[in-house]
């Protein structure tokens, strides 16, 4: 094991310079480090009290270390030495460069703490919270970096710009909601524990009743990656009928305790069957598949 000295010589203003370093060369705040193995370790109290701009953290930081996210942070935290201002050495916990994004995404910002606000909007700049954004997006509305009506405002402002209309966008919201309430509805009513795989068939008893296709299919038919969102290509109607196939089937399912598998997923299928021949009628009616928005094809 390797270990540099605390306040190594390291130019800050060269292209490998770390974030962490360049961050408190930008904001002027001492950030001692230790290369173990080739990996950089940071003073976690150097840290914090360069993001809040106070020198006594004592309270706050065992505070935060009550924290849950500080369980996840503290794995990667190592005790090392560190040279205090009374020119004495003493063993302090220091942590990797993702756990020091994450505090600064955790700790509250306020007004006494400007400098906090603006080193999180150049960290979020410099693309250090996306991963953490993309595995959890609530994390975005409690970090305080927006607020939900932003958050509300960006996504109907993005789909603006994909050209839908606020018809369907107000339906595309809907169908987010009812879907939250469908599967929330068939996680209570089951008395075994569901995975990613049983909602995924139970989804595909909804597409198969509803469009006698399932959401691998749709996709294909509307050009959508695996991986990506069917109902963001469908027409407003799909999304209005599969709304009304995942209300009715919570409906019914949160009339029912301790239900099996196989009752739950009967339950869907005859829901879905039902809303679907009505869809079916409209869709000969009007001349055009309501799952896709294609025309019908001349019977």
């Amino acid at each position: 094991m390797t270990i540099m000295p605390m306040f190594p010589e390291h130019d800050s203003g060269s292209d490998n310079t770390p974030l962490p370093l360049i961050v408190a060369k930008k904001w002027d705040f001492p950030l001692a480090y230790h290369i173990v193995d080739g990996k950089y370790y940071y003073a976690i109290q150097d840290w914090v009290r360069g993001l809040l701009g106070v020198e006594d953290i004592r309270k706050i930081w065992t505070k935060f270390k009550m924290q849950k996210s500080w369980e996840e942070m503290s794995t990667t935290s190592r005790r090392l030495l560190y040279r205090a201002s009374d020119g004495k050495t003493y063993p302090r916990e220091f942590i990797i460069d993702k756990s020091l994004y994450l505090i600064a995404q955790y700790l509250r910002i306020t007004r006494t703490r400007p400098v906090l606000h603006e080193i999180r909007e150049f960290l979020a700049a410099a693309g250090v919270f996306v991963d953490e954004v993309r595995l959890d997006p609530t994390k975005v509305l409690t970090s305080g970096a927006i607020s939900p009506d932003q958050a509300i405002d960006a996504g109907i402002e993005m789909y603006r710009a994909q050209g839908k209309s606020d018809a369907w966008i107000q339906m595309r919201v809907e169908s987010k909601i009812k879907r939250d309430v469908f599967v929330k509805a068939l996680g209570q009513a089951i008395a075994e524990i569901l995975n990613r795989r049983h909602y995924a068939i139970a989804t595909n008893d909804i597409y198969t009743g509803l469009w006698q296709r399932t959401a691998a299919r749709l996709k294909q038919e509307l050009l959508v990656s695996k991986n990506g969102s069917l109902r963001d290509r469908q027409p407003t109607m799909a999304l209005y009928f599969q709304g009304i196939a995942e209300e009715a089937s919570a409906d019914k399912l949160g009339q029912r305790q301790e239900l099996s598998w196989d009752e739950a997923r009967d339950i869907i299928k005859t829901v879905s069957s039902m809303v679907g021949r009505y869809a079916k009628e409209m869709s000969e009616y009007l001349g055009k598949d309501l799952a896709t928005g294609r025309p019908l094809l001349p019977s």
